[in-house]
């Protein structure tokens, strides 16, 4: 790879005032609402740590919950414009070489009522292990920020009750992927298209994003049940896992979070039967 090619240089056009976007980008609140649990010391020096979750079972387990959680510093602040960590991160699953990777965030209005999120990382190691880290963060992070798009959009200032389950898979990601579809039915599916999902829990709604790649795959739901919300089904992995995360909320007619804990256990046995 290249220099240029070992940066992770990525950005989204999303609704908002540069306040609004700040909420959703620099704040552990925020954060949460699209991305990862996470949690920000907002000025510089403050803690900065999320909690990815991933691996076999519930990633509510302490101990799988433990071993996914880089923690970091905010080393910039600057609301509402940039928003800077550094955190120690290893060079994939299996791996033992670690760097201090430093990621930024910036905001620009753009027109009346958009605003361009620009993310960088950098700092990344040298190797065939990094070489392959680094395109996967790049495909995992291109999807986060069509979510981000999603939360703005329809969900800004909200905050979600969640469900995330993962099981190993195992074998090479792009196979996984394509059980993943096969279980779900989506393996006919489009962007833009309409889906109720057969075989699984409950889950319906719009095709946001579909994202096949070689080192992660994503397709992005905008959802009408079993509430509204978003939700991402993923395979990641040289030894591949798949993953469900639900991102729902609250409106007159649901509880977001008794649909959480009702659907939480439901997709940790799906999931464990998907294997």
């Amino acid at each position: 790879m290249s220099e240029d090619e070992r940066t992770v240089d990525l950005e989204v056009t999303v609704p908002g005032t540069p306040e609004q976007v700040w909420d959703a980008i620099a704040t552990g609140p925020g954060i949460s609402s699209w991305l990862h649990p996470t949690r920000v010391g907002e000025h510089v020096g403050g803690e900065f740590a999320f909690d990815m979750g991933g691996g076999d079972g519930d990633v509510g387990d302490e101990a799988q919950r433990s071993s996914t959680r880089p923690q970091g510093t905010v080393t910039a602040y600057d609301a509402p414009e940039r928003f800077a960590t550094e955190a120690t991160w290893t060079a994939g699953s299996g791996s033992t070489e670690t760097t201090t990777l430093a990621t930024e965030w910036l905001v620009s209005t753009r027109d009346e009522g958009t605003c361009v999120v620009r993310m960088v990382m950098s700092g990344f190691g040298t190797g065939d292990d990094w070489d392959d880290e680094i395109d996967a963060l790049r495909e995992g992070m291109a999807v986060a920020l069509e979510t981000l798009r999603l939360y703005l959009t329809d969900f800004a200032g909200r905050r979600p009750s969640t469900v995330s389950a993962g099981t190993r898979i195992g074998g090479p990601q792009p196979a996984a992927w394509e059980t993943l579809l096969a279980a779900t039915g989506l393996a006919d599916a489009r962007v833009g298209d309409r889906v109720a999902l057969g075989g699984t829990p409950e889950l319906a709604g719009t095709v946001a994003v579909l994202s096949p790649g070689e080192h992660r795959s994503d397709v992005v739901l905008l959802l009408d049940a079993p509430a509204p919300g978003v939700g991402d089904l993923a395979t990641a992995g040289r030894d591949a896992h798949a993953s469900v995360h639900l991102t729902l909320f609250d409106d007159p007619d649901t509880d977001a979070a008794a649909v959480a804990d009702r659907e939480r256990p439901r997709w940790r046995t799906w999931l464990e039967e998907l294997r």
